[in-house]
């Protein structure tokens, strides 16, 4: 009888310190990392593709669509070239419910 000869693992350990694939570029990734830069603070348009979003605005359509409140407004910021835009999308998250308060204040 010959003795069966193991050949090494190709597949990955997976532990707590392994790294998410930030390469993945499938519409759920990108609007997972959309969602984690903005918990993290406001975001523009330009931001968000410096960190491999391609289209940051459809990802925010996205994420409101799945319910997420997410919240833009309209800011001058420079683009990877160093050139100032104006009226560049300003998206930030917006984690709670609208109390009373916010519901007397706009009315």
């Amino acid at each position: 009888m010959t003795e069966k000869k193991k050949r090494p693992s190709t597949k990955k350990p997976t532990t707590a310190k392994t790294r998410r694939n930030d390469r993945d570029m499938s519409r759920a990734a990108q609007c997972k990392r959309v969602l984690e830069f903005l918990k993290a603070g406001p975001q523009t348009t330009y931001s968000l593709r410096a960190r491999g979003i391609s289209h940051p605005a459809q990802r925010i359509k996205e994420l409101i669509q799945l319910g997420y409140r997410i919240a833009s407004g309209r800011v001058t910021a420079i683009d990877s070239d160093g050139f100032s835009h104006a009226n560049v999308a300003l998206y930030a998250v917006n984690d709670r419910e609208p109390d009373l308060v916010d519901l007397m204040e706009t009315a």
